[in-house]
């Protein structure tokens, strides 16, 4: 018996009924499917012997991350200024502070959503058997 089963089938409605007599009473069933056709049907399935049926979409959001050098006065290929962003630091003592502020040209990771809308959506359907 399992507390819990993860399907990641092109038809998991015909493996649902497997999944309830594996699945210990009040276990969880989480099936991924990348059409919502899919969802449908296992979502039918799921209504006789499953409570708490939920479906989330999963979408893919990439982000572009570069290294950009902080205290220089160029900006960066795509004419972005980093030049005067704050120089973020954790807390230091006095002597630590002083040397961190004339060395404040360090290197700085930044990220941001890719303009490009390209991706594909999936969804996690979450079931819970009933105890009978």
């Amino acid at each position: 018996m399992a507390d819990s089963v993860f399907l990641d089938l092109p038809q998991p409605w015909l493996a649902i009924p497997s999944c309830r007599k594996m699945l210990k009473p009040d276990g969880v069933l989480c099936s991924f499917s990348p059409c919502i056709e899919q969802v449908q049907r296992s979502s039918e399935t799921l209504r006789s012997n499953f409570t708490d049926i939920r479906t989330f979409e999963v979408l893919l959001r990439t982000y572009e991350v570069k290294e950009v050098k902080l205290g220089s006065s160029k900006g960066n290929s795509e004419g972005d200024s980093v030049a005067s962003l704050p120089c973020k630091r954790r807390q230091r003592s006095s002597e630590e502070s002083v040397h961190r502020q004339e060395n404040c040209s360090s290197n700085l990771v930044m990220a941001r959503p890719s303009s490009e809308a390209r991706g594909h959506t999936g969804y996690l359907t979450f079931a819970r058997l009933r105890c009978f």
